[in-house]
């Protein structure tokens, strides 16, 4: 399935390369041209929604956007490439681990060009993560919880035992979730060339540490530190971005490295520095549409420091070192600008991922799936 997956992703914008752009209209009166030009609107031509920062604006331009981006982690845990099994687990000193994790997160996209060289962007996000553990210590039976009730194999479905997930009898599942407004991307973008076969520019940007990252259980210790909406860090994040178009066709490719500024936030603890490459393709199928596919590599590094308050160490995701490291992801999507009347009108960009490679620090739950949405219009 994965194969296929990455298949379409890298083929179909080529593969529809046979579909011609519709051409303009040949004046009334006048002779068919067969080699009339493919006249072309470069809008659908744009990254996929999952790529931010991929373009730039004119001067006096405004566009506004709202994205919102879901990424599904689940599945057995893994080690690394290999899959481990709960028997590992245990033996590594945790008696339960994450089964399902869900993250949801919308994002607000303003983007101002005072001149033709130069595009602000302010970006404000809300997050929100849902885990669903499990006990995996088959000498817990349960009977001392609830007061000598067996809980053991119910679902605890949305029940506030986040405090709890440490003495899970075996097999129990216990589902919990944070949410909340995270960190903000503020960010400049630079102009190095612009034509039809290239366009280029460098993004420095800064993260806002806008977003909590001291979010606790109901009993006063720490959540998983990947349940934090926030950083609690500035960061700096600059990147480089190449595009280009060529008849019916889009190129890019986009660099970047996010850099923790600081070594520990208030909570005694930071994330590590993320690096990101992408590289698409996009096939226009008609004045208003696209297809896309794209490629990614994303390193994140492990989280360093500790909590410098309560906290539990019952599971991988309680501990630093199983945060962090490479994926490869295969995405294919749709741009479409919306059939509305007006020379700029709305695009709507939608894109699913799938990983093609993980090879995660530590232990934990493999990713399994994204999906981004992204609607913005230009004044």
């Amino acid at each position: 399935m994965k194969r296929l997956f990455v298949c379409s992703a890298i083929a179909l914008p080529f593969a529809l390369g046979s579909v011609p752009a519709e051409a303009q209209d040949a004046r009334e009166g006048s002779e068919p041209q067969e080699s009339a030009p493919i006249v072309v609107s470069y809008e659908p031509l744009h990254a996929a929604a999952g790529v931010m920062n991929d373009h730039m604006h004119d001067s006096g331009e405004l566009m506004l956007g709202l994205r919102y981006l879901h990424e599904s982690s689940r599945g057995a845990n893994r080690a690394g490439t290999r899959t481990i099994s709960d028997a590992d687990i245990l033996a590594s000193g945790y008696v339960s681990r994450a089964s399902q994790m869900e993250m949801d997160m919308v994002m607000l996209d303003i983007m101002y060009a005072p001149n033709d060289n130069l595009t602000f962007m302010v970006m404000p996000q809300w997050m929100r993560h849902e885990m669903t553990m499990v006990g995996i210590n088959p000498a817990n039976t349960g009977m001392d919880m609830m007061g000598g009730m067996d809980m053991g194999g119910m679902d605890m479905g949305g029940m506030d035992m986040s405090a709890g997930h440490h003495s899970l009898a075996f097999g129990q599942k216990m589902t919990h979730s944070t949410q909340g407004l995270a960190d903000t991307l503020v960010s400049g973008s630079l102009r190095l060339a612009r034509s039809h076969g290239l366009n280029a520019h460098a993004t420095l940007g800064l993260w806002l540490p806008t977003g909590k990252a001291d979010r606790k259980n109901s009993d006063g210790t720490f959540v998983h530190y990947g349940m934090q909406s926030g950083s609690g860090t500035w960061d700096i994040e600059p990147s480089l971005t190449l595009s280009g178009t060529s008849g019916s066709f889009g190129w890019g490719a986009q660099g970047s490295y996010r850099w923790r500024s600081e070594e520990r936030n208030k909570s005694g603890f930071s994330f590590g520095d993320k690096a990101k490459f992408t590289a698409w393709a996009s096939k226009l199928i008609s004045p208003r549409a696209s297809v896309t596919g794209r490629i990614s590599w994303e390193h994140e590094g492990q989280v360093q420091g500790h909590y410098n308050a309560g906290h539990n160490h019952s599971a991988p995701a309680d501990r630093q070192p199983n945060y962090g490291g490479d994926i490869v992801w295969a995405a294919t999507g749709i741009n479409i600008a919306l059939p509305l009347s007006g020379a700029k009108p709305p695009q709507l960009g939608i894109e699913a991922s799938m990983p093609i490679h993980q090879n995660l620090h530590g232990i934990q739950l493999p990713r399994d799936w994204r999906l981004a949405l992204s609607l913005t219009k230009s004044y």
